[in-house]
């Protein structure tokens, strides 16, 4: 336990560093029982260079520099003296976000959707979570996480904090009805694009003999005016239902999802009914391979449905507002340059997707390695992309983009990464310059 004048002075130097926050001080009174503080810290430093980037007809190049850090802090156990049994976490963690001496050393279009969507990105701190969670809450096998947390639904297809935390409160039940089945509601409360949302639902997840089940439903809903795709909106609800199963046997990972997207929103012109649906599985084969060791190679599939035509009555395009899709200001799914999710990629254009206009729906395909070699890990993948509708009748081929990647473990806590990458973009575009990126980056943590 660490003393309360020794955390006193963490706290005080935390707040002449400008980490000052209102929650801190809240924490103060509380921290002289605490029996427990966890302490985390993460730098990652990154510097890229991207070369003949498109957007439109343009050709763009552009070099990146990151900073992004965080540091966070738990007290734990701390007792409810008028629960019996029950006990608490405090949880803060603060991020901040550079891009060089100024924000707007980064002015090509495709990173502004990542830089507008944090708070800041000169340096300056923000509150990435800041929570209780709360033990044997009302009963026994229920615990209560309320406020600012991190949350990832499945695999991040449809709802993902995206490394800014979500305000809200999630319950959890163990063994509530069945020996071994897990529960969980929650409500979030995210702020994106100068407008609120409300998002609930509820998932189950059941561990068979060979995996584990895990299925899902939640709404995502916008009351005030937005945008989709092809249109604008005055109001919308969408319904997303997922059923994910993941298996882990010996040297086999096995990760697949689907999800249907249902809901209806309302225009100038009446409502529109969303009938859409994605799927993605993935899978892993660890054996050792001779000169390298253990080595892993992998391969996903995944596809999202699309509009063939403008919608007039129906919207077929899968397309959630809260899945993962960013690292910081880059973009973070298949490929290093593309950043794909199974509906946009990085941006070729002002549309929502970032694909030219009327094309929606991904299709991707993803073949890969791992060769470990000493304190070296050498990747390699392949990536191919593919559009799902064309409302203009033509073209569907995206691009393919080839990543090579050298990790280097200095220790658990210490690495240095490396990535030479080219995606080449196809019929879909009229021009096929190759995009070309050299990054090198150094993670740290304790």
């Amino acid at each position: 336990m660490i003393p309360r004048s020794k955390l006193s002075s963490l706290l005080q130097s935390l707040i002449a560093n400008h980490w000052s926050l209102a929650t801190l001080l809240c924490l103060l009174p509380a921290a002289a029982s605490a029996t427990k503080l966890d302490l985390s810290s993460e730098i990652n430093i990154k510097a890229s260079n991207y070369q003949h980037i498109m957007y439109g007809s343009d050709r763009n190049s552009q070099a990146v520099y990151c900073e992004n850090a965080t540091l966070g802090f738990v007290i734990k156990d701390l007792r409810l003296e008028k629960t019996p049994d029950s006990k608490m976490d405090v949880g803060v963690v603060l991020r901040s976000a550079g891009v060089g001496a100024a924000s707007d050393t980064v002015k090509v279009p495709q990173f502004q959707d990542g830089i507008n969507r944090l708070p800041n990105t000169n340096g300056t701190p923000f509150v990435k979570e800041a929570y209780v969670k709360i033990y044997r809450f009302m009963r026994p096998n229920i615990t209560a996480t309320i406020g600012r947390q991190t949350f990832t639904l499945g695999q991040g297809m449809t709802l993902s904090d995206d490394g800014l935390g979500m305000p809200g409160a999630k319950i959890e039940a163990q063994d509530l009805l069945l020996k071994r089945v897990k529960a969980e509601a929650f409500f979030f409360r995210p702020f994106k694009d100068l407008r609120y949302y409300k998002v609930y639902g509820a998932s189950v997840y059941y561990p068979s003999n060979e995996g584990l089940w895990h299925i899902y439903h939640f709404w995502e809903k916008e009351d005030g005016s937005g945008s989709e795709l092809l249109y604008d909106t005055i109001s919308k609800t969408k319904k997303f239902t997922g059923l994910r199963y993941f298996l882990n046997y010996n040297a086999l990972d096995f990760d697949g999802e689907l999800v249907l997207q249902r809901g209806q929103a309302k225009t100038a012109g009446g409502t529109i009914d969303y009938a859409a649906h994605a799927f993605l599985i993935k899978g892993d084969w660890n054996q050792n391979l001779g000169f390298f060791g253990r080595s892993r190679v992998r391969l996903a599939y995944g596809r999202a449905s699309g509009n063939p035509s403008a919608p007039a009555g129906t919207d077929k395009a899968f397309f959630p507002t809260f899945g993962r899709k960013y690292d910081g200001i880059e973009r973070s799914g298949f490929g290093a340059i593309a950043g794909a999710t199974l509906y946009d990629t990085i941006k070729t254009s002002s549309t929502l997707n970032g694909l030219p206009y009327g094309v929606s729906g991904l299709n991707v395909i993803n073949l890969g390695a791992d060769l470990p070699y000493k304190k070296l890990i050498i990747s390699a993948d392949f990536y191919r992309f593919k559009a799902s509708q064309n409302i203009s009748g033509g073209s569907l081929q995206i691009g393919s983009e080839t990543d090579l990647k050298a990790v280097y473990k200095m220790g658990e806590d210490l690495q240095l990464n490396a990535v030479y990458a080219v995606f080449t973009p196809l019929s879909l575009y009229t021009q096929t310059t190759p995009v070309k990126l050299v990054s090198a980056a150094v993670s740290a943590r304790f």
